[in-house]
């Protein structure tokens, strides 16, 4: 794309990047109808981005007094404010006896699944939060940040009910067993939604009613069929996020890796104030098809661009997304479309957050702003 801005050009720009309120007060008044400073953004596992620019690893991340730099750095730099303790995809898994490998500045992956073999619900038992020892670490790590951040809001992240499956029967065997043994899979199904909530149940004890980001990849067309979908991914996701609804008062917000396509229609009709949409697909279609119902939020790729593009790609990309979902009906979050990759540089973050401040000026709620045509 041309020499438009290099590295040092972008960090004198950056000086000037004096955001006016924080992130969570941007998204409140943004939603609520009120001009800001500019659109609001949310860069997935911006975390892994801050904690390489600290020479962190990722099993670094799981220090709290590293995370805490972290947490420390966002807001200082970008006034991005609050807390997220997560289930990872794998995590229930490895709670209910799944083996996992952690490498250092990786990502986990899953050895030995529990229900290697044969599907089979005796071999699990549904974990305690306060007493497993893959779950409760977690949580205690939830309230050290509390305690550090007291002014921060504190969120959870959980897999749909079907991804959390995939990391206790191997996806393979598990789409096998679609056909095979139906009613199988819905038990287990049944069990994931339990554990789920029984994690939920006890971060809403800890710190109140609490948002949850809902994650769900093994849902998206390119694993199952139109069919599956309806019988075994759908029903069990709008359970869920039901259940989380009417435990915290706070709709869940969603986000579907790989193709949704055939879903949006569905979408509208869950408890999900948000949908973040993956690069693969069009964020203008998407845009059209649930603007009326639901926030929407994507799609910058977090590969080909974050990881792997100039800054020059990170800021055309940004002003592409601009153009295609700004003036959504229920409102536009700038995000990634999927999560940041290990090693994503620091000055795409930059370039990203540069490009929303400058084309996404004086945002409104369905409003094209009119700085993407300077």
């Amino acid at each position: 794309m041309g020499g438009f801005m290099n590295k040092e050009e972008l960090k004198e720009e950056m000086k000037n990047y004096k955001p006016e309120i924080t992130s969570s007060e941007r998204i409140s008044k943004y939603l609520s109808g009120e001009r800001v400073d500019h659109i609001p953004f949310a860069i997935m596992s911006t975390n892994r981005i801050i904690a390489n620019h600290l020479n962190y690893t990722i099993s670094d991340m799981e220090d709290v007094d590293k995370l805490s730099d972290i947490v420390q750095y966002k807001y200082d730099n970008y006034k991005i404010v609050g807390l997220t303790e997560e289930l990872s995809l794998r995590s229930m898994g490895h709670a209910v006896g799944s083996k996992l490998i952690f490498p250092e500045d990786d990502i986990d992956y899953i050895e030995e699944f529990v229900m290697e073999e044969k599907l089979d619900m005796d071999l699990i038992d549904l974990p305690d939060p306060y007493t497993n020892e893959v779950l409760a670490p977690k949580l205690e790590r939830a309230r050290i940040q509390k305690e550090r951040f007291p002014n921060m809001a504190i969120e959870t992240e959980i897999p749909g009910p079907i991804t959390t499956a995939a990391a206790i029967r191997p996806i393979e065997k598990l789409l096998r067993d679609l056909r095979k043994n139906p009613q199988g899979v819905k038990e287990l199904l049944d069990f994931c939604f339990e554990a789920n909530m029984k994690w939920a149940k006890a971060f809403k004890k800890e710190f109140g009613p609490t948002s949850v980001m809902v994650v769900d990849p093994v849902g998206c067309d390119d694993i199952l069929s139109p069919k599956q979908v309806k019988e075994f991914s759908l029903p069990y996701l709008k359970k869920q996020l039901s259940a989380y609804y009417e435990l915290n008062g706070i709709k869940a917000n969603l986000h579907i890796c790989g193709h949704t396509k055939k879903q949006w229609k569905y979408f509208k009709d869950l408890d999900i104030d948000f949908f973040s949409v993956d690069n693969c697909e069009d964020l203008e279609e998407c845009k059209k098809e649930i603007e009326d119902k639901l926030i929407v939020v994507g799609n910058i790729p977090p590969v080909e661009v974050m990881r792997y593009g100039s800054i020059d790609d990170v800021i055309e990309s940004v002003k592409t997304c601009i153009k295609k979902a700004a003036d959504a009906k229920c409102g536009y979050i700038a995000a990634t479309g999927c999560g940041s990759p290990v090693k994503t540089p620091i000055e795409n973050l930059d370039a990203f957050i540069y490009a929303i401040n400058k084309y996404g000026k004086n945002a409104k709620l369905g409003e094209m702003p009119e700085a993407i045509n300077e």
